[in-house]
């Protein structure tokens, strides 16, 4: 049954009072129960409140049922959630109820369907959220992981170790497995770490992504037209964000090995110019800024201290410090050196001598012929200062040592051919000798420089033999002068019974007759010469003693070389030039042999000539 509105049940009612009430007044107007109007009115006014009483009561409990149900119809809706259930009204309900009814069911429904929008669009929003801080976080992970190369500003020891610990990170967080190859050239420049395989050239594509299988995809390693490698990918591993972040690393990578292959060249470069430099004779620094910026080693022992202390020392104390070495104290070339360019002549004091110093000032200039400071080279040239002035000091010996004979010569000649007077023969013999002695003088000149520019040629000839050590110092003794060896002593306690040695005898004693000589002539005493001798595996060594004058022992390392002189003085007084002991040396050399020297300044001297023992081919085949 339809359910009536509230305005039906109210005109229904209006309807229904008047009508009762009419029947009722009708049905005790004909029994006669009321007899005036008066007591029809106030029966006609009771009957109407009690019928509208009970009307009242009647409406009034069906719309306490119909909200009752209304009210368990909504909680149930509330509670349920369920919008598709019916609200059940008792009969005679109102209509507007059902309608209400209706309205919250729709309502209800709007709301559970927008409960569950709403529910969708949260787990949607929770999911893109999630989606957003994962990705988030990724990036920030991808974006340590770059920092590590993109944070250092010096070049990277190891860029290779370093990208291969980026490609482990990586790793952890995709899942992806990326492989480093290196160029076979870049490989062997900036070395390999574990796992790092070369690759050829010829296999590297310069695309950005191509597949080279089916299941693998490579990334070039590159920075600018330069390719060092690339990475390796499973293909099927590779995500769009994947892919993003390779090609970014593999970019960072081409940068770190393009700055590590400059940065080792550079190394190169310098580690090639550092050891020329500290490889130089020449002592070198650089100035920049009124400061030293670099000194190699040969700087150090000039000035006898360390390079840490003399790199950050101001120019102005580096002169100081020549200038205090100084021995002809001039300051004005020290000056000109600080201020300008050029070539300038030091000699400074070194020990207990000197010590001649060339120094070159010289601008230094950038890429854009710009001054970036200036260099100085400090050459020492003590030893052609030495060549220098024993050259002229052998000009003059020699022009000495010349002269004399000649002029004696030809003193003697004149005299014999003066027409005016007559000679006894007696005199004309010691005359002639004279003039025999000078010209056998000036012959050992000639030979002495004859003897010099073979050895320095190696081209002195040796008539090799096996000699006996006896025979040859037996030899040498007999050739020295009577008259030179008049007051001298020599003893000889050398065994005839030493092994042979193999040389040429002429030779060997024009040696020993030279190691007489000196020990004779540079003696102020009466001469005493003890000559020994022994043998070992593979030498004779033949030793001449004196108790001469001896040698300074500042002189020991250079008596060898050729027109060095103790001194000049005696040499000229004695007549010698110097080459003697040059000569001896050559020609023990040239056996492959050896000449020392020992020497006390006052006491005397020990010359020891070592030559090779002779051994016969028998011998050679039974010691082989």
């Amino acid at each position: 049954m339809k359910h009536l509105s509230i305005t039906s049940h109210l005109w229904i009612a209006f309807l229904v009072i008047p009508i009762i009430t009419f029947l009722i007044l009708g049905i005790l107007q004909s029994l006669g129960t009321y007899e005036t109007p008066f007591q029809s009115v106030v029966l006609n006014i009771a009957i109407t409140l009690l019928l509208t009483s009970l009307l009242g009561y009647f409406h009034a409990r069906r719309i306490h049922s119909t909200i009752k149900s209304l009210l368990a119809f909504i909680q149930a809706l509330i509670s349920q959630d369920d919008a598709t259930q019916a609200a059940i009204f008792p009969r005679f309900a109102p209509r507007e109820f059902e309608l209400m009814a209706e309205h919250f069911q729709l309502m209800a429904k709007k709301h559970s369907e927008s409960r569950q929008e709403l529910s969708a669009l949260n787990a949607e929003l929770e999911q893109r959220i999630a989606e957003r801080t994962n990705s988030l976080l990724r990036t920030n992970q991808e974006l340590a992981i770059l920092n590590q190369l993109i944070t250092p500003i010096s070049p990277h020891p190891g860029g290779a170790s370093i990208i291969k610990e980026c490609l482990r990170q990586f790793s952890e967080i995709s899942g992806v497995h990326v492989k480093l190859y290196l160029r076979k050239p870049v490989l062997s420049l900036i070395g390999s770490g574990e796992d790092i395989r070369g690759i050829n050239d010829i296999e590297i594509n310069d695309k950005p992504w191509y597949i080279i299988s089916y299941r693998y995809t490579i990334q070039p390693i590159r920075s600018g037209n330069n390719i060092f490698g690339c990475f390796i990918i499973p293909h099927s591993q590779l995500s769009q964000q994947d892919r993003d972040f390779v090609e970014t690393l593999s970019r960072s990578a081409g940068i770190i090995f393009q700055n590590e292959i400059l940065s080792r060249t550079l190394e190169q470069n310098h580690a090639v110019l550092k050891a020329v430099l500290e490889s130089m004779y020449d002592a070198i620094t650089l100035i920049n800024g009124r400061q030293v910026v670099y000194a190699n080693g040969r700087m150090s022992e000039l000035l006898a201290l360390p390079c840490s202390e003399i790199i950050g020392m101001s120019e102005d104390y580096l002169f100081a410090i020549i200038a205090h070495r100084l021995i002809d104290a001039n300051w004005e070339v020290i000056d000109q050196a600080k201020r300008g360019y050029g070539i300038f002549n030091l000699k400074l004091k070194h020990g207990a001598g000197h010590q001649y110093i060339l120094l070159t000032v010289f601008p230094v200039t950038g890429n854009e012929n710009d001054e970036v400071g200036k260099g100085m080279v400090w050459r020492d040239i003590t030893k052609e200062h030495e060549v220098d002035k024993l050259k002229n000091d052998l000009i003059s010996m020699v022009s000495h040592e010349f002269k004399t004979p000649i002029t004696s010569i030809r003193g003697s000649v004149e005299t014999l051919l003066r027409e005016d007077a007559g000679w006894e023969e007696d005199f004309k013999r010691e005359m002639l000798t004279g003039i025999h002695e000078d010209i056998e003088h000036v012959q050992e000149l000639v030979n002495d420089w004859l003897d010099i520019s073979r050895i320095e040629a190696k081209a002195i000839s040796l008539d090799k033999e096996p000699v006996q050590p006896h025979a040859i110092i037996t030899s040498a003794i007999r050739k020295l002068p009577k008259h030179f060896v008049s007051n001298a002593k020599i003893e000889s306690i050398v065994d005839d019974s030493l092994p042979f040695i193999y040389g040429d005898r002429v030779r060997l004693g024009q040696v020993l007759l030279n190691l007489f000589t000196n020990a004779i002539r540079y003696n102020d005493d009466s001469p005493h010469i003890e000559i020994s001798a022994h043998s070992d595996e593979e030498y004779v060594h033949i030793s001449v003693a004196d108790n001469g004058i001896g040698i300074n022992e500042r002189h020991l390392g250079k008596i060898f070389d050729r027109f060095y002189c103790v001194d000049n003085e005696r040499e000229r007084r004695l007549g010698g030039t110097g080459l003697g002991l040059t000569i001896c040396k050559g020609i023990i050399e040239a056996h492959n042999g050896m000449i020392k020297v020992q020497s006390s300044e006052g006491i005397g001297s020990i010359f020891t000539i070592s030559i090779p023992k002779y051994r016969s081919a028998s011998a050679e085949y039974e010691k082989v």
